[in-house]
């Protein structure tokens, strides 16, 4: 713990400690070990807090999405390592739930099994189990590990009228070509939902939230290629894709930096004034040490530390 500590206050440190740590999860991958920690949001949680968690993400959706029920055929990328939310979209009478995964989340099964069978108790959950409840007996669920997003929407002959996902594709290698695949792969109508957390997911957590963008390109690939850790892709860029993908759709902010709370999805002009003015000023404070292209970066754009995208086909 004394040398982790000593590691994580020094910039320089962390890279290095970053830079090891992405060449062993490489290692991992060649070997085709695909176990992860990142995503087992459902280990410690009590029973009760899991189901609400899933409750949680499963209104956000709808909410997000302005649709009374997710149904037809639905994509769910990274589903972290408890499958309950495509149980709620499977209840409400989803054709199907495809989840797609580049990496396994390390799970607990005891606490999985929990989870399922009290989703079991719940009216309408006992007939979307083909016998005792358990991840395996889940009918009409597909579960695809070890298969990045970019190359899932890319390859794949389905169509989905949901493609949906929560803070995962800030870890994609490309998100905005895995987004041009998955209008490909959306049915007339589909709809994309995708919460994106563009923090740097702890990597400098004892230094400004924006150090991550004083890194050089080439030294951020070597920190983070094969362990998915944050790609940099900002708001902006979501924004830019999405007027030029020929769907209609938003990208809502849902996160400010140096503002730890989460705030109600909404536009930048929407967001109280005090809020937008101090989280500029986090950017000023450190916009000198920022890196290439990132020095050129407006401070709204840089502000923003989390979004939500709508998109829909026509």
């Amino acid at each position: 713990m004394v040398i982790r500590k000593i590691i994580k206050s020094n910039v320089k440190l962390t890279c290095v400690w970053y830079m090891l740590d992405n060449w062993l999860s490489g290692l991992q991958l060649s070997m085709g070990n695909l176990s992860t920690t990142s995503g087992s949001r459902h280990a410690n949680l009590r029973i009760n807090e899991s189901l609400d968690y899933i409750e949680k993400v499963h209104r956000d959706y709808l909410k997000y999405g302005k649709v009374d029920k997710l149904s037809g055929n639905i994509a769910e990328i990274g589903p972290g390592d408890n499958f309950g939310v495509a149980l709620t979209m499977l209840s409400e009478g989803a054709n199907s739930v495809h989840a797609i995964d580049r990496w396994e989340p390390q799970r607990s099964k005891d606490n999985m099994l929990s989870i399922y069978e009290a989703l079991y108790k719940k009216d309408g959950y006992q007939e979307l189990f083909d016998g005792p409840p358990s991840e395996r007996s889940i009918k009409n669920f597909y579960y695809h590990p070890g298969v990045a997003a970019e190359i899932f929407f890319k390859e794949t002959n389905l169509k989905f009228d949901f493609i949906l996902s929560r803070a995962v594709l800030e870890h994609l290698y490309d998100p905005l070509g895995a987004l041009d695949s998955m209008i490909n792969c959306l049915s007339p109508r589909g709809i994309l939902i995708h919460r994106i957390d563009l923090r740097d997911h702890g990597m400098f957590s004892n230094h400004h939230p924006l150090t991550h963008f004083t890194i050089n390109d080439k030294m951020w690939s070597l920190m983070t290629q094969n362990a998915g850790r944050p790609n940099r892709i900002l708001s902006s860029d979501y924004d830019n894709w999405l007027k030029n993908s020929g769907l209609e759709g938003e990208i809502l902010i849902s996160r400010l930096v140096g503002y730890s709370k989460e705030i109600e999805p909404t536009s930048w002009d929407k967001i109280p004034s005090p809020l937008r003015l101090e989280a500029i000023k986090h950017v000023n404070s450190i916009r000198k040490k920022l890196t290439g292209k990132y020095k050129k970066i407006d401070d709204n754009s840089l502000a923003i530390s989390g979004c939500v995208l709508i998109a829909r086909k026509s």
